[in-house]
């Protein structure tokens, strides 16, 4: 059982600095966050969501806002100034230290400006190595490191220091399939509270437990993957899992619903209600 933590938004409308158009509109959620993804089209809000939850959106760019965020009953504010935000962004170099001859350093480089000790350290960054499968690559330079092991890496670079809240937007852009494989095994498995915005969409079903679907700065819908993917069923902007879309072909329904993982897919066409 993980971790998880209450959001609420109340009424939040962000605009950026020289923009007309809201970013974010009236957007009013209370939720449970253990693993929620976040769906929708391009410039649907997704990325500006997660930078707003980190605190970091004005360091960015300017923006105004309105209403009201707040994090087991803090306001957001409070709540980031005694925890710690773990933010993974779409372009991974842009994280990187930049002052790291090794993988092993990169990852290391956070713990020892929290002033671990050398034998935690060492504990951690074995251990986050070995989850993202980068363990063959800890003596080698970030620089040499593909696109999908850059990410990795700043994924690795983040848990290793044990956020209280991560927030990863578009993480597994550039990893092949085996890489974006051991990332989600690693993810269905953390403990931590997770917001991702990813297009991965069967990954997606199979790992979180919600999605957060998000349509021109407006909050359409939150609720449990099954029951998202039979409301948006018609709606071509919002992608499907591929169980979705077989059961769907084959008529087959498992607990009142179209499959979205491939273990419902399974169940539904051996013992699942046909249409």
């Amino acid at each position: 059982m993980g971790n998880h933590l209450q959001v609420a938004f109340d009424q939040v409308n962000l605009n950026y600095a020289g923009f007309d158009e809201l970013a974010l509109k009236k957007l009013t959620l209370h939720s449970e966050i253990n693993k929620v993804g976040l769906i929708g089209p391009s410039h649907a809000g997704k990325s500006t969501l997660l930078y707003l939850l980190a605190g970091v959106l004005d360091q960015v760019i300017p923006t105004e806002k309105s209403g009201t965020i707040a994090l087991d009953g803090q306001d957001l504010v409070n709540w980031l100034a005694s925890k710690q935000i773990g933010l993974v962004l779409q372009d991974p170099a842009s994280q990187l230290s930049g002052m790291a001859d090794t993988v092993f350093d990169e990852i290391a480089f956070g713990l020892y400006n929290q002033g671990l000790e050398e034998a935690e350290i060492e504990k951690r960054v074995q251990a986050v190595a070995q989850k993202l499968d980068l363990e063959d690559f800890l003596d080698q330079a970030p620089t040499a490191l593909s696109g999908g092991q850059i990410q990795r890496l700043a994924i690795a670079s983040i848990i290793a220091l044990k956020p209280d809240l991560l927030l990863l937007d578009d993480p597994t852009s550039q990893m092949d399939p085996l890489g974006r494989q051991h990332f989600f095994a690693w993810l269905k498995e953390s403990d931590c509270p997770v917001i991702i915005a990813s297009s991965e969409i069967d990954d997606l079903a199979e790992v979180c437990d919600q999605l957060w679907v998000l349509e021109d700065g407006e909050l359409q819908m939150a609720g449990k993957p099954a029951d998202i993917f039979m409301k948006f069923a018609n709606d071509q902007e919002i992608a499907k899992p591929a169980a979705f879309l077989m059961g769907e072909k084959m008529g087959c329904k498992f607990d009142g619903h179209y499959p979205v993982t491939a273990d419902e897919l399974m169940k539904a066409a051996a013992y699942g209600n046909h249409d």
